[in-house]
């Protein structure tokens, strides 16, 4: 029904658009031949009279007018005044041997011969209407087929989407499953041989000396490793933040890994300590797997006001590869090692967002060297 209506709206419009415009056309025409009928008169008037002086001319067009064409046409004496009577239009300007009178025909007369029904007019609006009520059902459909489509299409995106978040996600858990089974390997082993041989060595004090610290380190690692995964998977939210004795903290990670601690500034943390501890084991394990044997932590230039604070690590073992970009090195599960997960700076880098801050590698002569930033009120220096 609206678009019915919107149609004969458009058809009316046409159809008065276009009656105007003819009317204007036949006006001007209607006009002209009333023009030329009292043209015509007076030269019938001088054929019959053809010593007929100006004056009498002029008499005689006085009296057709107001006799033939009384009330339709009348004629102003003085040339250039408009008549008092405003229902009246200009029609031309008759001149008799120097004599000029304009004449002015009645509005209301043209109306009556011009205006009225006009069958072209009709059926102009009418073909209006049609064009465009066709118009508008073509373009209706056409924009609900285009909807249609752009759904379908976006249902399918979707599908596909979904379907490649699926495949990603089930790639990821057979990396993750294939890593884990991996890594498991090792520690599971040791501790398997070590728990074989166990009774028939436990009263060699040596053996059991070394059974507690192997034992030990590869429950570390197998903590280490599920800990990884586990932050790999979620979000990092810091919470549960408290100060940190930086030298003491490191000197005791550094030891178990068997790195040296050669330098570390005298400064607290405030950070979540299972976080800080996660990030800075994955940089230890990285260094000693790398051939270090020993590490230093230096506290970056700074002002006492800056809003942010640089922890400088170094070690000195075999450092970055050389033909590699490093930021590729932040890529999960990207290891040039046949030991590792490759999760280690990427998961460093997450800890280091999570706490506001951010991480960057840079190349040593001998080692490697790593910028943990992090915003400066998280540190607290004592010396």
């Amino acid at each position: 029904m609206g678009y019915l209506l919107a149609s004969l709206g458009i058809g009316i419009v046409v159809a008065l658009v276009t009656g105007n415009l003819n009317n204007m056309v036949e006006e001007r025409e209607f006009r002209e031949s009333v023009r030329m009928q009292i043209e015509s008169t007076i030269a019938s008037f001088k054929e019959a009279v053809p010593k007929a002086s100006a004056g009498q001319v002029i008499s005689f067009l006085k009296q057709y007018i107001g006799s033939a064409m009384q009330g339709k046409v009348i004629i102003a004496n003085s040339p250039g005044k408009y008549p008092d009577n405003k229902g009246f239009r200009y029609l031309f300007a008759f001149s008799e041997e120097g004599q000029e009178l304009d004449i002015y025909i009645k509005n209301s007369y043209v109306r009556a011969e011009v205006d009225g029904p006009d069958a072209p007019d009709f059926f102009a609006g009418l073909s209006a209407t049609v064009a465009a009520f066709t118009a508008i059902i073509v373009y209706s459909e056409k924009k609900r087929q285009s909807l249609l489509m752009q759904q379908h299409f976006e249902n399918r995106n979707a599908e596909l989407k979904k379907a490649l978040e699926e495949h990603e996600a089930l790639a990821l858990l057979g990396r993750m499953a294939a890593t884990l089974a991996h890594e498991l390997k090792t520690p599971l082993g040791t501790i398997s041989n070590l728990i074989h041989v166990l009774p028939s060595r436990r009263s060699d004090e040596h053996f059991m000396s070394r059974f507690n610290v192997l034992i030990k380190e590869e429950l570390d690692r197998t903590r280490q490793l599920v800990d990884n995964l586990l932050v790999y998977g979620k979000d990092i939210t810091i919470e549960n933040c408290q100060w940190v004795r930086l030298g003491d903290f490191v000197s005791g990670l550094s030891e178990k890994m068997g790195l040296g601690l050669a330098a570390c500034p005298d400064a607290d943390i405030y950070t979540d300590e299972f976080y800080i501890r996660l990030l800075l084991e994955n940089l230890l394990r990285n260094s000693a797997q790398a051939g270090s044997d020993a590490i230093s932590l230096k506290i970056g230039p700074h002002q006492k006001n800056d809003a942010f604070a640089t922890l400088l690590y170094e070690d000195n073992g075999s450092g970055f590869p050389k033909d590699c970009d490093l930021d590729s090195l932040f890529v999960p599960f990207n290891t040039g090692r046949s030991r590792g997960t490759g999760l280690g700076l990427f998961l460093a880098q997450k800890i280091a967002l999570a706490h506001g801050g951010g991480i960057s590698l840079y190349r040593l002569q001998k080692g490697a060297g790593i910028v943990v930033t992090l915003p400066g009120e998280r540190f607290r220096f004592n010396g």
